[in-house]
């Protein structure tokens, strides 16, 4: 099975309808916070995809979790935006945070660069973000998680 990682569109919804159209086989939408308002749009454009979210440090009054706790294809996975762990300065917080909740993958957003580890059993991925950002470098990105063969395979797409 394959799902869609996308965080932080930040109002760039053409990029958002970029990925998904590029994507359309995937209908399970993963996302990880910084632009609610762009899915909640999504949702109704795209009404045969299913959303997961968290809500991001930007999606002030949205009543959607700060984290959670799925279960896809057998593996638990905690999914956040990142702030609360202060994912810019280290991943250990969030290490310790997803290995005390049991976790086997960890998705976050919240830098807006790309990120992949695998540590001791654990999978920490941050899929980047849609937003472009001239002054930094970083290409705008979305993630896929697909466990068609067995293993959690993630992986990194560059929306160019």
């Amino acid at each position: 099975m394959k799902w869609l990682i996308i965080s932080d569109t930040h109002g760039y919804y053409a990029e958002l309808c970029t990925i998904l159209e590029r994507e359309k086989e995937i209908k399970d939408i993963i996302f990880l916070g910084d632009g609610l308002s762009d899915i909640d749009r999504a949702k109704m454009e795209y009404p045969d995809r299913s959303f997961t979210c968290v809500k991001g440090n930007c999606d002030l009054f949205s009543k959607a979790p700060s984290m959670d706790i799925l279960t896809l294809d057998g593996y638990k996975v905690l999914i956040t935006h990142g702030d609360g762990f202060d994912v810019k300065s280290s991943k250990l917080g969030l290490r310790r945070a997803a290995i005390g909740m049991g976790a086997d993958i960890v998705l976050y957003g919240h830098t807006h660069r790309q990120y992949y580890e695998y540590l001791e059993g654990l999978y920490i991925f941050c899929p980047g973000s849609v937003k472009p950002e001239p002054v930094t470098g970083y290409i705008p990105s979305y993630g896929i998680l697909d466990t068609s063969d067995g293993y959690p395979d993630i992986y990194n797409c560059e929306i160019i």
